[in-house]
């Protein structure tokens, strides 16, 4: 369930994103200024930046939770097992 959280539904919202912000093909004459179609360009890859950025660290973080229950699982394991059997 966490990897539907943290990959598949920042990957929907930047398909969504993308495919809603379709403009017509205009002629480069049309076109009035281009200093503001930059910052809406940086503006966007800025954001993406910061969900994969943030997806990444959920997915470290999510990946640091599993080795440590991992680990202190086979520490519990191997502490009973002493305890009981070296008697």
């Amino acid at each position: 369930m966490n990897i539907l959280k943290v990959v598949i539904i920042p990957l929907i919202l930047c398909v969504s994103a993308c495919a809603s912000n379709t403009k017509p093909v205009e002629r480069i004459e049309d076109i009035p200024e281009q200093s503001s179609s930059r910052q809406e360009s940086v503006a966007f890859f800025a954001k993406v930046y910061k969900a994969v950025r943030d997806t990444e660290r959920s997915l470290y973080q999510w990946q640091y939770d599993v080795r440590d229950g991992v680990d202190s699982f086979i520490y519990d394991v191997e502490k009973d097992y002493y305890n009981d059997y070296q008697k």
